[in-house]
């Protein structure tokens, strides 16, 4: 009986540890993987072409992501946007301290909005013939601020420029709250089991009735 309680007592030793060795690798792996993604925290949030102050190009759109490709520093090496439609992947860098990672993949990653730019000319002087007006689309991809004027960031036919207007009238992404759990109600007692539990009481008590009567008559007989 000694024998087999310590083997017993080893073998729950040894599941015990590998269920936690095992817990530990997982959280390990988790930490390496990192996050993919990182949110826009506020409307001041810039991406740049290079690790470097002077090198912003615009500000996400808030509460829209980057896809982290790597570090350096105090910056990601971040992606934005993607090749589909009119809009390119750009491809540069944020500061670690503006963006706040996510665990996931969020529903919706960067803002897909296309914005019209028209051109005109000035009509010339006399009868001379001018051209309509040019109206094109352009992918948007943020604003950026400079002496107290504003400007968005596009791209538009192929080409990446500023246009006058800092375009600020886009959906904010609401943070989605986890959903409350409700109280688990306790299953109602089942009636059947009831039953069964007192009849099976009721057999031990009387086969117990049973083989006491049985052992006084065997004692009366001798």
């Amino acid at each position: 009986m000694k024998y087999f309680a310590a083997a017993a007592a080893a073998a729950v030793i040894f599941v015990c540890t590998a269920f936690t060795s095992a817990i530990f690798t997982t959280e390990y792996a988790r930490a390496e993987a990192g996050a993919r993604y990182a949110r826009a925290t506020t409307r001041e949030c810039y991406f740049y072409s290079s690790p470097q102050n002077s090198a912003a190009l615009f500000a996400v759109p808030y509460t829209y992501c980057v896809e982290i490709t790597g570090e350096d520093g105090d910056w990601y090496a971040a992606t934005y946007a993607e090749d589909t439609g009119d809009f390119r992947a750009v491809r540069g860098y944020v500061k670690k301290s503006q963006f706040l990672p996510l665990d996931g993949t969020p529903e919706v990653v960067w803002l897909n909005k296309t914005v019209s730019i028209t051109f005109s000319q000035e009509t010339p002087p006399g009868n001379l013939p001018v051209i309509d007006d040019i109206t094109l689309s352009a992918a948007f991809y943020g604003t950026f601020y400079s002496g107290g004027a504003g400007y968005s960031y596009v791209l538009c036919e192929d080409s990446f420029g500023y246009i006058a207007g800092a375009i600020e009238d886009y959906p904010i992404i609401e943070e989605q709250k986890p959903q409350e759990e409700q109280p688990q109600q306790s299953p109602a007692p089942d009636g059947g089991a009831i039953v069964a539990f007192v009849a099976i009481a009721l057999l031990v008590v009387l086969a117990a009735a049973l083989l006491f009567l049985s052992g006084k008559k065997s004692k009366k007989r001798r």
